[in-house]
């Protein structure tokens, strides 16, 4: 195996996890065809990544020691489509059977500029691992279960630490997008990464404004997948230490942030015995991000791209006024679905002034159960009057609309108790 003879013995191993994703039949008949001539094919980065952390594993990129049109020429010998995105920088994309895969040449690095590269093509593992981003991206998987790790960096898939491959600044030069990459990651294993090594945070502080020159879909995608993240408050107190978080959005309220994260956190806790309420969406990146935005710009996206309904949630919580009773609950569970019943509730928890600290005290989360508890009731209940029984009475047009409006009120006030011969007597 030419390609792994600059690998130490002891940094190829049997795969301690679960391989079996790269058996299937539809990997195997691409496998099959690429290694047909003799060419050796790992699989590599985020796929082995996931795999190690147990995650489903849905995309797979593939790395091989021959040239990108020798690839082309073997993919084409059977039934895929060939795109041409990527190929002038070494990248085979293939659509095989509905999945997307990319075959990569090993390469390394003659000269960058952001994104782009000039590469030469080479048939040694461990210098196309060189110019990979993380340490725990540079690992590489055969086909036979052997993992390949060129780089050591195999205690930093078991620990989550986050490590540039050599030099931070090299990196990021490279790829810029790499900087928020390294914040997303942190995110998903906080407590690994709790004293980030001091020369990384260095060389972001310095490149910072480098992540302006990225498309404002790429900042969105990547940002996205950090405001989702469980551990959000560890990732956006790193960003705004080094700067990055100001350049993105100048007036963040960090505190903010970290309250609605903590009631987040008490929330869900609170709900898992609930069947309506167990399985809502806590960590909501919209939500998060109306919480970052200015307050006197729901457009907000200079340097991001949102699509028009995440536009349209991030206008709904700018709009929303905060500071409503507990008793506002059924209301709010009655005239919207559960996840933005919990959504507007916690936008007010975070935003009202009755709950100032960012711990909350044990007496609050009856209080919290309670809201709870009258949005699943809300949510669930049906009013009793229609405007049929209106019309049966004598009503039209726009007095029945605001009688029934008048009536709905009445009736939302009395906790939902009121019946429907209880209403026309009011009426």
């Amino acid at each position: 195996m030419n390609s792994l003879s600059s690998v130490a013995r002891e940094n190829i191993f049997s795969s301690p996890f679960d391989v079996s994703w790269f058996h299937k039949p539809v990997i195997r008949k691409l496998l099959d065809i690429l290694q047909s001539e003799g060419a050796e094919v790992f699989a590599v980065g985020g796929c082995v990544r996931d795999a190690f952390w147990r995650k489903d594993v849905r995309e797979i990129d593939l790395a091989i020691n021959i040239e990108p049109k020798r690839v082309k020429d073997l993919v084409n010998k059977i039934d895929c489509k060939v795109l041409k995105a990527g190929l002038e920088y070494g990248t085979v994309s293939v659509i095989l059977e509905g999945q997307k895969f990319e075959i990569t040449s090993f390469r390394k690095d003659i000269k960058t500029f952001g994104r782009k590269a000039k590469v030469q093509y080479t048939d040694d593992l461990k210098e196309d691992a060189k110019r990979r981003d993380f340490t725990f991206n540079a690992i590489y998987l055969k086909p036979n279960g052997l993992i390949i790790d060129p780089l050591g960096g195999f205690s930093d898939l078991r620990s989550g630490k986050v490590k540039f491959v050599g030099d931070a600044n090299k990196r990021i030069d490279e790829d810029h997008l790499r900087i928020l990459r390294y914040f997303r990651f942190v995110s998903k294993f906080p407590s690994a990464n709790k004293n980030p090594d001091q020369e990384i945070l260095d060389a972001i502080r310095i490149k910072r404004s480098l992540i302006l020159k990225l498309s404002r879909e790429r900042i969105w995608n990547e940002l996205k997948l950090i405001l989702s993240s469980h551990s959000v408050t560890t990732a956006m107190f790193l960003m705004d230490q080094t700067g990055v978080l100001p350049i993105l959005f100048p007036n963040a309220n960090l505190d903010e942030l970290k309250k609605m994260s903590n009631l987040e956190k008490l929330l869900e806790e609170i709900v898992q015995d609930s069947d309506k309420l167990k399985n809502l969406i806590f960590s909501d990146p919209i939500r998060r991000l109306a919480l970052l935005s200015a307050e006197n710009d729901i457009s907000n996206q200079v340097y991001l791209s949102l699509g028009k309904q995440e536009m349209e949630r991030l206008r709904f919580y700018k709009l929303k006024a905060f500071n409503l009773s507990e008793e506002s609950y059924h209301m709010i569970g009655f005239k919207y679905d559960l996840q933005t019943s919990m959504d507007l509730f916690l936008w007010n928890m975070t935003k009202g002034k009755k709950y100032t600290s960012l711990e909350l005290k044990k007496n609050h989360i009856s209080i919290l159960r309670s809201c709870c508890e009258k949005m699943v009731e809300g949510s669930s209940a049906k009013f009793p009057l229609s405007g049929e029984d209106l019309l049966n009475r004598g009503y039209s047009g726009k007095k029945l609309g605001l009688t029934l409006k008048e009536m709905e009120t009445v009736w939302i006030a009395s906790g939902f108790s009121l019946s429907k011969s209880q209403l026309l007597e009011k009426i």
